[in-house]
């Protein structure tokens, strides 16, 4: 199995943007998708399960 990827360290600017993203839920499905990818990453998480 492929190594996880991890993405680079947010800034508090894009940290904060993608939580409104997640709070708000009224953007597109793949738009919260993503923003919940990349918070996960940036916590350590993996993105999957």
């Amino acid at each position: 199995m492929a190594e996880p990827v991890r993405v680079r360290r947010l800034t508090d600017h894009e940290g904060q943007k993608l939580q409104q993203i997640v709070r708000r839920g009224s953007t597109s499905s793949v738009r919260y998708r993503r923003a919940m990818m990349l918070l996960a990453s940036a916590g350590g998480g993996t993105g999957s399960g």
